[in-house]
């Protein structure tokens, strides 16, 4: 499970760049978290069309393993490969499916760990990515917030509207983003699912990072309702 994708890749890439969320807000926390990635090998879990391996490249990474379950991001992301040859290689699986040699220092992972949808499924993302990761690895995750809970629809001037049912295992979270025609269909899991899952998959630790805005944007009063009690996203790291 966990293997549905209910959007395509061009819709789906142009919002990367194209909302202030996903810069001053998904992109800051993301490396902010990450730190220094010179000389790092980095799995990039969900990379999609490769935006944030093609960063963590331009940041000192050594090499990068994109790997994304649809076929349509894979084929974007080496379409836009030039210049990263010999440094990025994509890899078309989910990540569920797909195990590793503990041959990478870190990995990042935006929103895929929004998919599992019970303790049995996210405990198998987690397994995966452990294979990857040598001793001491780190994760570092964006994802949907399960400390946040509501009935109804929020965030829509910030270029998406995030619909909740409550805080039922496995409920639909729904994102409908500006410029894409296909809604985002993730999954609400409790915070002590996830920690379970992670302990399952032999992390160990996980901790919960608040989302950080751009200093530049400090100030900004367009940003006070997003940030009010708990934000829409959250951070996770986990030490293997």
């Amino acid at each position: 499970m966990g293997r549905e994708i209910t959007y395509k890749a061009e819709e789906y890439s142009r919002t990367k760049k194209g909302h202030p969320f996903r810069t001053d807000v998904e992109m800051f926390t993301i490396f902010h978290l990450l730190g220094d990635v010179r000389n790092k090998r980095v799995l990039d879990v969900g990379c999609g069309e490769g935006i944030y391996s093609r960063e963590l490249i331009d940041r000192g990474a050594s090499y990068v393993l994109g790997v994304d379950g649809a076929s349509d991001f894979i084929d974007l992301a080496k379409q836009k490969n030039k210049g990263y040859e010999g440094k990025i290689d994509y890899h078309h699986s989910f990540i569920q499916d797909f195990k590793g040699k503990e041959d990478f220092d870190l990995a990042v992972g935006s929103y895929v760990l929004s998919y599992p949808k019970s303790l049995e499924e996210a405990t198998e993302y987690c397994e995966a990515i452990a294979s990857h990761l040598k001793k001491d690895g780190q994760f570092i995750g964006f994802n949907n917030n399960p400390f946040e809970t509501f009935n109804g629809s929020r965030y829509s001037k910030y270029g998406f509207e995030k619909i909740m049912k409550g805080n039922l295992e496995g409920e639909e979270v729904i994102y409908r983003v500006e410029r894409m025609n296909n809604p985002i269909v993730n999954f609400y899991l409790r915070p002590k699912t996830y920690k379970k899952a992670f302990e399952k998959a032999g992390f160990s630790e996980l901790k919960w990072k608040r989302v950080l805005l751009n200093p530049l944007q400090q100030g900004n009063q367009y940003w006070k309702e997003f940030f009010d009690g708990q934000p829409p996203f959250v951070a996770m790291v986990a030490r293997k």
